[in-house]
């Protein structure tokens, strides 16, 4: 009876559900928080930039632009999230700190020597974006511009156009608007990476149920509180309503999705004003609102199939929208592979999802995302490489372009139950959008959208001992678990029956005892004293038969 007591404990208790729980939740000092505080990935970023080959004779007007792509040149990103702290509310606050570090065995040569032709983007930027301003706006920059006699096209290193070159522009303008323009030198990476030391909020369990909890209260009244309470409050029922409410509505609040970023629950750079702003319910939308988002560092548990996680980073200067693409194994682990949806670079003003992205009304062409908020305003906008999902046109304008799924699709692979991404390949462009029609000289270059460069920010595989957790837990403890079930079970029910049996017998040999089955006979031919007395009992006829029997035995 104990054996199948204790498997029906095992059961209820279901042990490998309270090791993952424990192992897994963001307390201070658990396991899940020691390896977020330091994230022991490798994660490489590789980059290939386009090298114009063609400058003097696409600025002659006989050629269309052609470009060759170099790479990669790989860093090594750190990420270390420093001063977390747990929030009375539930949440957890901190200040994720990146470093890049080269890696020259990964790539295809030294970047401070490898020398490349590239659009300059300080004088095609500051002239295209006065031209958004306005026609007059434009006009004055060109003559400003005109007496620099600056070149359209560069020839800088792979380095410098990278993590920055000197720039009289840029020297003029952080000399005047020091507040604004704080650095003399412009490079690509040096303005993605440039994270500064934002704080980051992210809802943990414990908030995302009191904001369940919060919900369902303010809707009963004080006579249906108590059955409210004991339906939606016991155990895992708010855990399961979150889920349930996560699958239903498109921003759901949920485990370890962003709360706050430096305070606040959007992005100001695209519109998203104060909840006291008097215009707040207008401007605020989905498009420009962070609550909801994730870091991409780590999502919710018990991921479905029908999930579209919205994933921000900084460098991006918005929200990408992933979804779930196919299901299969991965380190012979059950995974999910989800990948950048369709539509996450279009833009509509009448979709509330992605209407802020369009500035002045005047929406991107299919492909492009607009970053210039993030880039001071130069016309700089995201895609993916090769324009790939993005409008046909935008290839088939530049020479040397070939968008294929296999190389330029972002790709993340999480393991559902845990969340956890097992490994991600991001790729996203950066390209240059000129509109210089009032400078003759750059004629060649007015509506041209150039791509810079693109990165592609990879995790390979996680840590052994993290694959070796994940089998642990996944594919040898439940079946563990379930074998000592079994195996419990079969014990107690062995024993059980082997004990009834035993009773059974016991009382059957009882009821038919007849002691003269029980006589024993002597060799000698003489009936023992103690026999004759016994065998009294059943009349001298009986015993006469039984004596002769005795005497003539042989």
């Amino acid at each position: 009876m104990l054996f199948i007591v204790l498997g029906c404990v095992i059961v209820v208790l279901n042990p490998t559900d309270l090791v993952v729980n424990n192992m897994l939740s963001m307390n201070e000092g658990s396991y899940l928080h020691r390896l977020w505080k330091k994230p022991p990935l490798e994660v490489f970023i590789s980059i290939y930039v386009f090298n114009v080959t063609n400058a003097d004779a696409f600025m002659r007007g006989k050629e269309k632009m052609k470009v060759e792509e170099l790479g990669p040149y790989v860093y090594q990103e750190f990420l270390e999230n420093h001063n977390s702290t747990f929030n009375a509310n539930g949440t957890l606050s901190f200040t994720p700190i990146r470093r890049q570090v080269f890696v020259p065995e990964r790539s295809v040569g030294d970047p401070r020597h490898d020398l490349i032709i590239v659009p300059n983007i300080a004088y095609l930027g500051v002239a295209s974006a006065a031209y958004r301003m306005s026609a007059w706006a434009s006009i004055a920059v060109a003559a400003a511009l005109k007496p620099l006699g600056m070149s359209p096209f560069l020839n800088i290193t792979v380095h410098d156009l990278l993590w920055g070159y000197e720039d009289p522009l840029v020297q003029v303008a952080s000399t005047l608007l020091p507040n604004i323009i704080h650095f003399k030198k412009i490079g690509i990476l040096d303005r993605m990476f440039d994270d500064g030391f934002d704080t980051v909020t992210i809802n943990l369990p414990e908030a995302v149920q009191k904001l369940r909890k919060t919900k369902i209260v303010a809707d009963v009244s004080e006579e249906e509180l108590d059955s409210v309470e004991e339906e939606y409050f016991a155990g895992d029922a708010l855990q399961i309503a979150a889920e349930e409410e996560a699958e239903e509505t498109d921003d759901p609040i949920r485990n370890y999705s962003i709360d706050l970023w430096n305070g606040s629950p959007g992005l100001a750079h695209w519109g998203y004003v104060g909840k006291d702003h008097w215009d707040a319910e207008r401007r605020n939308t989905p498009c420009n609102t962070l609550q909801g988002s994730y870091d991409g560092t780590v999502f919710p548990r018990n991921i479905s199939k029908t999930e579209i996680f919205k994933v921000y980073r900084k460098a991006f200067c918005r929200t990408l929208p992933i979804a779930f693409e196919r299901e299969g194994m991965h380190d012979g682990i059950k995974a999910y592979w989800f990948s950048i949806q369709e539509n996450a670079f279009e833009s509509s003003v009448d979709d509330p999802y992605t209407s802020c992205y369009c500035r002045n009304g005047n929406c991107l062409p299919k492909g492009l995302g607009d970053l210039s908020p993030c880039w001071y305003n130069i016309p700089v906008a995201v895609s993916l490489p090769h324009f790939y999902k993005g409008d046909p046109a935008l290839s088939e304008a530049i020479e040397g372009l070939s968008p294929k799924k296999e190389l330029h699709d972002a790709i993340i692979i999480m393991q559902p139950q845990l969340g956890i991404p097992m490994t991600a390949s991001i790729r996203v462009q950066i390209n240059l959008l000129t509109n210089v029609k009032f400078i003759s000289d750059l004629k060649p270059l007015d509506k041209t959208v150039i791509p810079l460069i693109w990165a592609q920010m990879e995790v390979e595989k996680l840590t052994p001992d993290i694959v070796m957790l994940l089998h642990l837990l996944f594919d040898i403890a439940p079946y563990l678990q379930t074998g000592c079930v079994y195996l419990l079970s079969l014990l107690g029910v062995s024993l059980l029956a082997t004990t009834a049996l035993m009773l059974l017998y016991s009382r059957h040999a009882t009821l038919e005892y007849d002691p003269r089955k029980s006589i024993r006979y002597s060799t000698v031919s003489m009936i023992p004293f103690p026999l004759r007395k016994e065998l009294e009992k059943y009349g001298e006829a009986e015993i006469r038969r039984e004596a002769l029997l005795i005497e003539n035995e042989p």
